[in-house]
């Protein structure tokens, strides 16, 4: 899908027939889903095509380059990069060097709001779940500017969708997790929920297999969601010498799993 910049009008429910003044008093948060461009919603588009210019998030590696997995999306779908401005963010900052960066993003923003331009923010995933977006969103509210979130479809939904797998049935619980602390306090709550997920899976580390060997309960491991580089397994040995990435999240299952179809496969 091409996507053009200023010249058609917002259309849909909640989204600005005309580009005033109220849309250029706000900032869009838009979620662009896991990762595949499919994924992207319409309104999601619709946003996009309006707005002025464009943030990014972007990881900076040892070796200087500038990485995003939103950048590429959003060049499937034709977005002229001349609207896009990154936010790159290396995996080893301490917190205060991140918070630099994204006090930068802020400031620009501002700048941007005052020379009435229209700004989106876009996010993997979901902009209101665990999100590079939140950084932004409480620096914006606190200068009381207005922000509207665009909803898109988080990691952990994409997962399960592709290992035709249901995340919860009937009364079931769902926790989901950005990280833990300890194996021990992922027990806890595999006693609490049926269904378990954890985001930030490579703080894990090798000690997953180990972990999963030992439990013998249903998974779904993925990594990489939407993009040519995807890997979603509910295979044991697959996860045996396994590099676990940063982008990569499992599904953990505590209840009635051979109905499910979710006994670990070896």
């Amino acid at each position: 899908m091409n996507i053009r910049s200023g010249k058609k009008c917002f259309e849909g429910k909640g989204i600005q027939s005309k580009k005033d003044s109220t849309l250029r008093s706000k900032v869009y948060g838009v979620s662009l889903g896991p990762g595949d461009p499919e994924l992207v919603t319409i309104k999601a588009i619709k946003v996009l095509a309006r707005a002025d210019k464009i943030y990014y998030p972007a990881t900076l590696t040892r070796s200087g380059e500038v990485n995003s997995f939103a950048l590429e999306i959003l060049k499937m779908h034709s977005i002229s990069e001349t609207r896009l401005k990154s936010m790159p963010v290396a995996m080893t900052m301490p917190r205060k060097e991140v918070d630099k960066v994204y006090d930068k993003a802020f400031s620009s923003i501002m700048q941007d709001l005052e020379n009435s331009l229209c700004i989106a923010v876009v996010c993997i995933g979901d902009a209101g779940l665990y999100s590079t977006f939140g950084h932004l969103f409480e620096r914006l509210k606190k200068a009381s500017v207005t922000v509207e979130m665009i909803a898109g479809v988080p990691a952990f939904v994409a997962a399960g969708a592709s290992a035709h797998v249901p995340l919860a049935l009937g009364s079931d619980k769902v926790l989901v997790l950005p990280d833990f602390e300890s194996t021990d306090e992922l027990d806890k709550c595999l006693d609490r929920y049926e269904t378990v997920v954890v985001m930030k899976l490579s703080l894990f580390g090798e000690k997953l297999y180990s972990y999963l060997e030992k439990k013998r309960i249903g998974f779904v491991y993925a990594e990489y969601l939407g993009t040519p580089r995807e890997f979603v397994s509910r295979s044991l040995n697959d996860l045996e010498s396994r590099r676990i990435p940063y982008f990569s999240l499992i599904i953990l299952f505590n209840k009635d799993q051979s109905s499910r179809n979710l006994c670990p496969e070896k």
